[in-house]
């Protein structure tokens, strides 16, 4: 194990969070625009990244291959363990919807045959066909996981840099900081903004898949979470940037009314001055980052279900998990195929809970009943408050939004 690369922890945690739910974000952030996104973005990728850390606390206490249901329920008891499982279940379920949603749209956009347009059932059969290649492969194995990560995000920062740069010569100032708006708020949108970004970077899921694949060693699995963080953060900044830079407050209104899916972000970048190569290398790097956070999320979802039924880690038990797994968020997105963007925020409002509240109380627990561990996060109680006080703000934050009491983008 000490022998072991920090590579594919880097890239499974990386390849997760930089994935569907970046094109959400400058959709869900339009109305507070830039200099507030920025500390939106940053704020939110520490509470990550101290999520993920108190996950990891947690999971060294168990065996390699204990997933949240036997972290919650050893730690918490059965109830709790029903409560958290249920979550963060949900959780996974509806982000995999999400993305699958992402595939049809994506290939239906890309491709933009006109059969598409006439047959709309099509591109819930193009999500499945798709997802179950993937599915496929996170059957396989979390090495295989991690190998193709490896690949699809290296290909996504190549593609990403290389589409980014056209558009970061476009970048207007009087856009990025909306200088034109002299009297427009921006404040009042931050707030319903705040879960989007807190399901944008999904560092917690893939701790369980982390420690089962490097096993009792938290400073390679710590490293993996800050590095691959930290690869998110940067890219969704210069995401964000490039977006707001290159179109105006003003047209994410069009956007945000025909849904906000990906597809539509994608085409308001396709502007005639743009050229013919960056369109598409822009449209690669989306779906390398729809594929790379399909598995990142499949594979913890897949950990779980084995982990919660017992199945033994051979081919017909790995089918088993891989059919719960995926077969539910297919068909959900078979039915309901332009989903993304409301399915990422309540995804938002369930993280709060599964992946924010619920380790609070893990750790508060630990700390108070067991005083050697190979891994405690730093901080002490200090920094454990302001963790759950934080997690409970975004959480508010997203009900708030759900009953029309704050303003959206």
């Amino acid at each position: 194990m000490k022998n072991q690369s920090a590579l594919s922890g880097i890239m499974i945690t990386a390849g997760t969070s930089i994935g569907a739910g970046i094109f959400s974000l400058p959709v869900v952030s339009s109305g507070m625009w830039f200099i507030y996104s920025l500390v939106c973005l940053l704020f939110l990728w520490f509470l990550n990244y101290l999520s993920a850390l108190y996950i990891l606390e947690a999971n060294v206490q168990f065996s390699p291959g204990a997933s949240f249901d036997t972290i919650s329920t050893k730690i918490l008891g059965k109830k709790w363990s029903i409560v958290i499982g249920l979550s963060i279940v949900f959780l996974m379920y509806i982000l995999l919807y999400a993305y699958f949603s992402a595939l049809g749209n994506m290939a239906t956009e890309s491709l933009g045959w006109d059969i598409f347009k006439t047959t709309p059932w099509l591109q819930g059969v193009m999500s499945l066909a798709l997802g179950g290649v993937l599915a496929f492969i996170v059957w396989l194995s979390t090495a295989v996981v991690g190998r193709i990560s490896t690949v699809l995000v290296f290909g996504m920062i190549i593609s990403f840099f290389v589409s980014m740069a056209g558009f970061v010569f476009q970048i207007e100032i009087t856009k990025l900081f909306d200088i034109t708006g002299k009297n427009a708020t921006y404040l009042p949108y931050l707030w319903a903004a705040l879960p989007y970004f807190l399901t944008s970077f999904g560092l917690a899921t893939v701790v369980p898949s982390l420690y089962k694949f490097y096993g009792k060693n938290p400073i390679l699995i710590k490293k993996s979470l800050f590095k691959g963080s930290l690869i998110t953060f940067l890219v969704y900044l210069l995401f964000i940037s490039v977006s707001f830079g290159n179109i105006s407050r003003y047209e994410f209104i069009a956007i945000n009314e025909a849904g906000g899916n990906i597809g539509h972000l994608i085409h308001a970048f396709n502007k005639e001055e743009t050229s013919t190569m960056i369109n598409f290398v822009l449209n690669l790097f989306s779906n390398f980052a729809i594929i790379s956070s399909f598995l990142g999320i499949g594979l913890s979802l897949f950990d779980y279900i084995t982990d919660k039924f017992s199945f033994k880690d051979h081919a017909k038990g790995r089918l088993k998990s891989a059919c719960i797994t995926f077969i539910p968020p297919g068909i959900a997105s078979f039915f309901f195929p332009n989903g993304f963007i409301a399915a990422i925020g309540f995804a938002g409002l369930v993280a709060v809970f599964g992946f924010f509240i619920a380790p609070f109380f893990l750790v508060k627990k630990l700390r108070h009943t067991q005083t050697e561990s190979i891994y405690k996060v730093s901080g002490g109680n200090g920094l454990l408050y302001f963790f759950i006080i934080s997690s409970v703000l975004v959480g508010l934050c997203q009900i708030l939004a759900m009953l029309n009491y704050l303003p959206k983008w």
